[in-house]
């Protein structure tokens, strides 16, 4: 199907393929120096097989998973630019829009047309600076072929289900085929992260109500760039709630547990103080774990956050690790789970 849909769908309106140019893959060394930060991979023209393959080849002899691809291509073929995005996405990178500024860590604001979309979509985390841009449009063929109808739909299915695969809104292909035939439309960065094609690095939380061993709690997971994080909420003892807070704290986990000497609560932007921990900060796994019971203060301003999370402090002012995550719409699920604790 692959090879079909190559033969039989056109990559780029005529007018658009006249911005294409030879396509590049340019490594600068990565912006912070003395960590194990991989560099920056910037990748400019048209989108092919080519492509795939010296990016592939690349990955492999410089070492470059979970590097940030910068894209800025006016498109290519858009069967070649999905397969760069599952490449993207297999290498655990990540993409942006931009192409070499005047240092590393300073990038130039770019442009990502057509199959480049495609492409960006391939990021797990997926970047965009205010003056870069992302284009849409109809892929079509120049010349009509009985089959066209066919071979569209087959198509359409494999670019709504990459998307999907993707974490990207299926109704960004919606708008791709409203474009009209010639045109290219630029999408407003607004539009961009409410199809979740931009996530500027957070992906959506999840919250539920899930149940292990025996006990029932609610749970609420966000990853981001900066980390995984977990509010777990149990039933305790004398119609109490336990708060447990889990987060991925990648090489900082035994930094953490040995060097906090406070705990905080993380609603919205205000911290409240823990006064006291069920016991020390453990490592569980990969995450860093604190449990403790909240107090009707913290109740009430749980049932009604839109964020929420944990704060480690240690000794150093103004210094603290920890996570905060979204509850936005999740209100009713927790106040309802908040006083299914305090009427057992």
């Amino acid at each position: 199907m692959r090879a079909l849909n190559r033969i039989l769908i056109g990559s780029l309106l005529s007018g658009i393929s006249a911005l294409s140019f030879a396509n590049e893959v340019q490594i600068l060394p990565a912006a912070t120096t003395g960590t194990a930060s991989p560099p920056e991979v910037y990748l400019s023209g048209e989108i092919t097989d080519a492509t795939v393959a010296q990016l592939s080849a690349l990955i492999t002899a410089k070492n470059l998973h979970g590097a940030v691809v910068y894209l800025d291509s006016a498109g290519g073929d858009p069967q070649a630019g999905m397969d760069l995005g599952e490449l993207i996405r297999r290498s655990s990178m990540n993409t942006a829009v931009g192409r070499p500024g005047a240092s590393s860590g300073h990038p130039a604001a770019g442009k990502c047309m057509s199959a480049c979309v495609l492409t960006y979509a391939g990021g797990k985390f997926r970047f965009i600076d205010s003056a870069s841009q992302i284009g849409i449009h109809r892929f079509y063929r120049r010349t009509a072929l009985a089959t066209d109808l066919d071979v569209a739909q087959i198509f359409s299915a494999a670019i709504t289900s990459y998307l999907i695969k993707m974490g990207v809104a299926p109704a960004l292909f919606q708008r791709m085929v409203q474009v009209g035939r010639g045109q290219m439309q630029l999408l407003s960065h607004s539009d961009a992260v409410q199809l979740n094609l931009v996530n500027n690095g957070v992906l959506p939380a999840d919250w539920e109500i899930e149940g292990k061993q025996g006990s029932v709690f609610l749970v609420g997971r966000q990853q981001t760039m900066n980390g995984y994080g977990k509010i777990l909420m149990s039933c305790a003892p004398n119609q109490r709630v336990k708060v447990s807070a889990l987060w991925d704290a990648g090489d900082n986990k035994t930094f953490i547990t040995r060097n906090s000497k406070a705990y905080s609560l993380r609603i919205n932007q205000q911290f409240l103080p823990i006064g006291q921990l069920q016991a020390k900060p453990s490592i569980s796994g990969d995450y860093v774990l604190a449990s403790f019971i909240a107090d009707d203060n913290m109740l009430w301003s749980l049932s009604g956050a839109e964020q929420i999370g944990f704060g480690f402090h240690t000794g150093e002012a103004n210094t603290f690790f920890g996570f905060l995550l979204d509850a936005t719409g999740k209100q009713d699920l927790i106040r309802s789970w908040i006083k299914h604790c305090s009427e057992r």
